[in-house]
């Protein structure tokens, strides 16, 4: 992506998750014909708890696991999306996932539902590594629709750090969603 309209990205994504965080649900609905929401519950089947959600935004997620008896926290560093999530449950965390508030080996699974670029960062990575429990996974929804997700840099990125990747095929409604199941690097392990 170009430099420029990186900086537009993540400029459009600051006033969305901020003070457009109302009208959150509103664009997810639209941008996906409906299927935002349907789309993580697809990841459902992936999370063994105690689970951990970056960028839990609105909540819905969070409810989600709660409905199949998954215990989870959602962490945001986003107040105005914590308040809307706070509709849903009440098990959240106002952070950044750069250094998550969590003892280590705390979790089983570290879930990510279409992430902003924050999950990219390398010390968002090494502080999933380090909350995850050796034979943790973290989960990425990271699109929906067609790509060829091994060449995707972030899937290039976590290979190169070590982590152990999967793709599962996952399809919902017709069409694909792309997904990483990623073991922690075996070098990773933090006590």
């Amino acid at each position: 992506m170009r430099a420029w309209a990186l900086h537009l990205y993540r400029w459009l994504l600051e006033r969305l998750y901020h003070q457009f965080a109302p009208l959150y649900d509103t664009v997810a609905t639209l941008i996906s014909r409906g299927h935002w929401f349907v789309w993580g519950e697809h990841l459902i089947p992936f999370c063994t708890g105690p689970v951990l959600e970056l960028g839990c935004g609105t909540g819905h997620l969070q409810a989600s696991l709660a409905r199949h008896g998954i215990w989870s926290i959602g962490l945001d560093r986003s107040p105005a999306m914590l308040a809307q999530a706070h509709q849903r449950t009440s098990r959240l965390l106002r952070a950044d996932s750069r250094a998550i508030p969590c003892a280590a080996q705390s979790f089983q699974s570290v879930v990510a539902v279409f992430p902003a670029p924050y999950i990219a960062d390398p010390a968002t990575l090494d502080e999933v590594a380090r909350v995850l429990r050796p034979d943790g996974q973290l989960i990425i929804l990271l699109a929906a629709g067609r790509m060829q997700l091994t060449t995707h840099p972030l899937w290039q990125q976590l290979a190169h750090a070590g982590w152990q990747l999967e793709a599962p095929a996952l399809n919902a409604n017709g069409t694909p969603l792309q997904l990483i199941v990623a073991r922690v690097p075996n070098h990773a392990t933090h006590t």
